[in-house]
């Protein structure tokens, strides 16, 4: 088949869990397939190029995709969406796979895919519903519209994979046979042998900082653990418009020389630094998946995630068992650090089990389920590809 990936953020260029997921994909169906992408051009040179076994479109330069307030710029999605048709229609796929978050582009690519006789896939990170009057408050109608296309936006693919549960049940079709839910995956072999980073740490943290990964609950909990604990430590991992507000904080509540920023790491050095920490500490309110928790778990290291009704990271933890659910507090977040430092026999226990749910997610079985999506048409005429040589 000849597959398109279309997203206007691109890996390593972005490290988020939509760019990682296209990039898996990308590298393991290459070995059967003529694989592409079409996002900005995040590279130097020519606006097409071969990297990886994948051919990359550029549609042109890559501009800023998040504003000063760290939230992803509308004038982006518009630009980018006005730039995918032309390059959909020269591409002729036979299958397109669309980011829907964000949505905007997805309207083009199906009118693409409509015009070329291309199969389109529609993959769901996340689905905000009423979410967007909470992050646009001060623009109720700007929020309104952004709903009504979001709605919309579920009917457009002939096929819809949802990256959760959590996201299926957010769009209202976990019922509806069109959808498949095929989660974000894990190189658990690479994490479970990875050589831990040199400076072990008590709690981490992965991800961008912004507002909705609430990583000043963290910092508040390290706080309050202090005096009982007076060598706790936590490493922050990520970059974003909360950096600075964040260190001041810690340096506000008397933590600074135990909270340590350490910015953006490469892969192999993220990978140490997962199997160095005793815990995993998300407390976002917004995930669409929680790519993090997912690698923490193979990595062994016990994740602690807060619930939240506009989260589906809670969905990878089994509470307790591989991992806990705490609420959307310091002191909650405090209370489950402190159980897992006074009992280590515990923490070994929920560390074994969280690497055996990791285990579950590599990414060589997720390729293996997308390809069952993306070659739904062509099994009617017996041209399925059989087993995969990427094991």
């Amino acid at each position: 088949m000849r597959i398109a990936f279309v997203y206007d953020a691109l890996y390593p260029w972005v490290r988020g869990g939509a760019e990682r997921r296209f990039h898996e994909l990308g590298q393991r169906l290459a070995s059967q397939h003529d694989v592409h992408y079409v996002s900005w051009q995040w590279w130097d040179g020519p606006s097409t190029i071969r990297r990886d076994g994948v051919t990359l479109h550029g549609v042109g330069p890559a501009p800023a995709l998040y504003g000063a307030d760290g939230k992803r710029t509308v004038r982006e999605a518009v630009g980018f969406s006005l730039r995918v048709l032309p390059a959909v229609l020269r591409g002729r796929f036979d299958v397109i796979d669309c980011s829907a978050t964000p949505y905007l582009p997805l309207y083009p690519t199906w009118v693409g895919a409509r015009l070329s006789g291309a199969r389109l896939v529609a993959t769901w990170h996340e689905f905000w519903g009423d979410h967007w009057d909470e992050y646009l408050p001060d623009r109720p109608m700007v929020a309104g519209v952004a709903k009504a296309l979001e709605r919309a936006g579920r009917g457009l693919g002939d096929r819809v994979v949802a990256v959760s549960p959590f996201t299926a049940r957010a769009m209202g079709m976990s019922d509806d046979p069109r959808v498949s839910v095929v989660e974000n995956g894990v190189d658990a072999r690479g994490l479970a042998s990875a050589k831990p980073a040199d400076s072990p740490v008590d709690a981490l943290f992965v991800g961008r900082l912004i507002d909705e990964k609430r990583v000043d609950l963290l910092i508040d909990a390290i706080a309050l653990l202090a005096p009982r604990f007076p060598e706790v430590s936590c490493a922050i991992v990520g970059t974003g418009p909360e950096r600075e507000r964040l260190a001041r904080r810690a340096t506000e509540r008397g933590v600074a020389e135990r909270v340590n920023f350490l910015g953006e790491v490469s892969t192999p050095d993220l990978r140490r630094q997962l199997r160095a920490a005793r815990m995993l500490v998300l407390p976002s309110v917004r995930e669409g998946y929680g790519m993090a928790v997912a690698e923490a778990q193979a990595a062994g290291t016990v994740p602690i995630v807060v619930r939240s009704p506009y989260s589906g990271a809670a969905d990878l933890v089994r509470d307790g068992i591989d991992g806990i659910l705490v609420d959307a507090s310091a002191h909650s977040v405090a209370d489950a650090i402190g159980a897992l430092l006074a009992d280590d026999p515990r923490r070994v226990r929920l560390s074994e089990a969280a690497r055996e749910s990791g285990a579950h997610r590599d990414w060589d079985e997720i390729a293996r389920r997308m390809e069952d999506v993306y070659a739904a048409r062509s099994a009617e005429a017996s041209t399925v590809a059989g087993s995969m040589p990427w094991s």
